[in-house]
């Protein structure tokens, strides 16, 4: 078997970004070229798009303390499920939007879900004291949830009403100080 020596750009790569970031790199150049159903395509048009693929789908999910969690935890009021990773920029730059909408709608108790595609506690852990959050952090290790929940990209967020039905959803990072953004999430809360 013949093997080929990197090229420039990949021995460029891998030294300044590291194995793991490049590969994570690729694996997300890969994803949004990658075919997707419409709707998804819609989603990812910088505006939060109303759900329309039916019932919501289930959440498997961990704690960072190694607790088990469903869906059916969070029932009771409304909630921002986020789909994440330490290595994602768009990712990192949402975690202080969270924070902003959390303490803006205190009083409609708007919570949310900071689902971690994959990565080891250790390593969210130092994510978290470099990036603070002040949602609930939840581990997907198996890295089946996103799949399950239509994603296709991080970051992909999904915007649930208190009774856990998904009434919006997002692929990509978005702002979430914008109009738009704002009235669907008041839509949701009631406000």
């Amino acid at each position: 078997m013949t093997r080929h020596a990197p090229s420039t750009e990949r021995r460029t790569c891998l030294r300044q970004l590291g194995a793991l970031a490049c590969i994570a790199s690729g694996l997300a150049a890969t994803a949004s070229h990658a075919v997707q159903p419409e709707d998804a395509r819609q989603a990812s048009g910088g505006k939060l798009q109303p759900w329309k693929k039916g019932a919501t789908p289930a959440l498997a999910a961990q704690t960072l303390d190694g607790r088990k969690v469903t869906l059916q935890d969070y029932i009771g009021k409304p909630l921002i499920l986020n789909y994440w990773a330490s290595y994602c920029g768009p990712c990192r730059l949402e975690m202080p939007a969270f924070n902003m909408l959390m303490d803006l709608y205190s009083d409609k108790g708007l919570r949310v879900l900071a689902v971690n595609h994959g990565e080891m506690p250790a390593r969210i852990q130092q994510f978290l004291k470099a990036v603070p959050f002040n949602g609930e952090v939840l581990l997907d290790r198996s890295q089946t949830q996103m799949k399950a929940w239509s994603a296709y990209a991080l970051p992909t967020s999904f915007i649930l009403d208190a009774k856990g039905s998904v009434r919006f959803w997002h692929v990509g990072e978005i702002d979430w100080t914008e109009w738009d953004a704002q009235s669907k999430l008041q839509q949701v809360l009631g406000a």
